[in-house]
């Protein structure tokens, strides 16, 4: 990579966070009463849905987010995941067993490797998909409209789902793939723990005497192209800045990820920039380039090197490990917050 340039590190990065858009689109509380009342929506969302607990040899009907009805006659014992969050969610599951093939960017966890590889999130081999005869494949918005409409067309057991923007869009998402996969009792606990360790986060935060107005923040991924990628208003990413009580200064534009000029950049002079990177040494390399662009200098994030580096496999994944992401922005930001359970 040449100095002060931003140019694509590889086809990866990509299309790993291709799985926080489409192409179109330019946690301890003990056991009470209050886990199960945070956990009582999701149970009546099971029943809406789905109906009772599945168990094996029951049939499972449902309906995607997409308006594709699905008719399962088992639970499924042949899994094919085609995004690297839905394949991080049925592992969390204790599905492991039951995937038999992922796409070449599911990383996570190190077990997913030994998979079988069907493809990439936009170009998946939709005739291997056929030759492993799976009882399932989960899809989501990140994979290409084509390949689902493909995929659906082949009267294949496909289940695609929306990209969601808020932790309770996560949670009813894992619901949702329990009951496809008869894991309802394990998704229960896992939300819960979940929302055992979001709960000790926002009791942290609230103890903590915060600058009024919100510090403003720029999030960029580094390496996209030409241009300075954020996120905008409608994206996950922006909700947690918004929960960890900073400003996103791309909040007011319209999208999940989108270019930004640096002429905006200047004038809205962020104090502190959020780089989501591979690793420390690209990290580095963001870093570098911002210190270099002269006509950048003024920007107070930058005079003062105000630089955070963010762990971009952990940021892209609209998985269980969102909420570790979280953690690791609230402890970024908040150096001094301790996030001991109190």
């Amino acid at each position: 990579m040449k100095k002060n340039q931003f140019k694509p590190q590889s086809e990866k990065t990509f299309l790993v966070n291709n799985s926080s858009f489409s192409q179109n689109d330019s946690p301890l509380i003990k056991s009470s009463w209050v886990s199960r009342f945070f956990l009582l929506p999701i149970v009546i969302l099971n029943l809406f849905i789905f109906g009772p607990e599945n168990s094996r040899g029951q049939a499972i009907s449902s309906v995607d987010d997409f308006g594709h009805c699905l008719e399962l006659k088992d639970c499924p014992q042949k899994i094919i995941s085609l995004a690297p969050n839905l394949t991080e969610i049925l592992f969390s599951l204790g599905l492991n067993q039951q995937v038999i093939g992922v796409t070449r960017f599911c990383d996570y966890p190190p077990e997913a490797r030994s998979k079988e590889i069907i493809g990439g999130l936009i170009d998946p081999n939709l005739e291997k998909i056929e030759f492993l005869q799976p009882d399932l494949v989960l899809g989501f918005r990140g994979n290409s409209r084509p390949v689902l409409e493909n995929l659906y067309n082949r009267h294949l057991p496909l289940a695609a789902f929306n990209i969601g923007k808020t932790f309770d869009d996560l949670f009813q998402l894992i619901t949702k793939i329990a009951q496809l996969t008869c894991r309802q009792e394990q998704s229960l606990k896992l939300i819960s723990d979940l929302q055992s360790r979001l709960k000790i986060i926002d009791s942290s935060l609230s103890h903590l005497k915060l600058k009024n107005p919100r510090p403003k923040v720029f999030l960029t991924l580094y390496g996209q192209g030409s241009g300075l990628w954020t996120c905008g208003g409608d994206s996950y990413l922006n909700y947690l800045l918004e929960k960890a009580m900073v400003k996103n200064v791309a909040s007011n534009l319209r999208g999940n990820w989108l270019t930004y000029s640096r002429e905006k950049l200047i004038k809205d002079d962020p104090e502190i920039i959020l780089i989501l990177s591979q690793n420390r040494e690209i990290f580095n390399q963001a870093k570098q380039w911002f210190l270099s662009q002269s006509v950048l200098k003024k920007i107070k994030a930058v005079k003062n090197e105000h630089f955070i580096f963010l762990d971009e496999n952990l940021f892209s994944r609209f998985g269980p490990r969102l909420v570790e992401a979280y953690e690791q922005l609230i402890k970024a930001l908040y150096p001094e917050l301790s996030l001991e359970e109190k």
